[in-house]
């Protein structure tokens, strides 16, 4: 007698590898909504940073300095303000702090 080997059952595997892109593409569609998030999230305090960043400046202009610095130096960031009202983010793997301590002890602010 020969053994025998089951059948493939092509048709219950197709209809699991069905079921498995079907979770997945529920998995894409999540993280493409949470991302959509996350970026309307990163908009919104781009703008409050953009607003800080003009009142600080204000501030600085008010106490007679004129050269507040447009770049700033955070862990892995770089923001850049520009004459306009906008910022750019960089992410930078190595970049120096900037002291916005001096600048703040130059507005009473310690």
């Amino acid at each position: 007698m020969t053994k025998q080997t089951p059948p493939a059952k092509p048709m219950n595997k197709l209809l699991d590898a069905m079921h498995i892109l079907e979770r997945s593409h529920e998995e894409v569609i999540d993280a493409e909504q949470r991302l959509e998030d996350a970026k309307r999230s990163f908009d919104e305090q781009v703008a409050y940073l953009n607003t800080a960043y003009t009142a600080a400046c204000n501030r600085a202009i008010e106490m007679g300095e004129k050269n507040f610095p447009e770049r700033f130096a955070l862990r892995g960031l770089v923001l850049t303000f520009d004459d306009e009202g906008g910022c750019s983010v960089e992410r930078r793997a190595i970049v120096e702090p900037y002291e916005l301590l001096s600048w703040a002890k130059k507005a009473g602010e310690e």
